[in-house]
């Protein structure tokens, strides 16, 4: 059986040991690695020997295109992303450009089409708190094309849930003509 020979300068894809130092975590070995690109990280030495990991986690993003995600004006790559991945999860056809949405969020003059509350775009897509925007469609049945979406509040797009626009409006009328009495 082969011994293994671990030290300094011995490479796992982009990883190289930097020192002989090792931590021990949940039973598991791990050294001290420095990537390609300067990032340094405590490595598993199973993931090492068995390929799993070769590479940070920057470098990793990189390979996956993460890091290409480009946006346009407010609207980030990131939460573009996320848009155009939640329309392919709902089978919704999605045949909008992101400088088509950046207008029509200009035209909107950064309103929620329904409620006139000021909408924003900025912040991590995933944080609601900060991102409380959403691209909505008019008509559902028709996918994403340029010519059918608005920008909505997220809260409103939270009770419109999957009703139309149209059905909403209707309800929202009902609602307030009811409460008038």
């Amino acid at each position: 059986m082969k011994k293994l020979n671990l030290g300094i300068g011995t490479r796992f894809g982009r990883w190289t040991i930097i020192s002989n130092e090792t931590k021990t975590m949940n039973n598991v070995t791990n050294w001290l690695c420095e990537c390609d690109c300067g990032q340094q990280h405590y490595v598993p030495l199973n993931n090492l020997m068995n390929g799993s990991s070769t590479q940070c986690q920057i470098c990793s993003a990189k390979k996956s295109g993460k890091k290409r995600r480009k946006g346009h004006e407010l609207i980030s790559g990131d939460y573009w992303s996320q848009i155009r991945s939640n329309a392919r999860r709902k089978k919704i056809n999605f045949d909008v450009r992101i400088e088509e949405a950046w207008e029509k969020f200009v035209k909107q003059e950064g309103n929620c089409a329904l409620s006139g509350q000021v909408i924003i775009l900025t912040g991590y897509p995933y944080d609601k708190e900060l991102t409380t925007a959403k691209l909505s469609l008019i008509e559902p049945k028709l996918g994403y094309i340029e010519s059918n979406i608005i920008w909505i509040h997220r809260d409103i797009e939270k009770l419109k849930g999957n009703l139309s626009m149209y059905a909403f409006v209707r309800i929202c009328k009902q609602i307030a003509n009811h409460n008038e009495e």
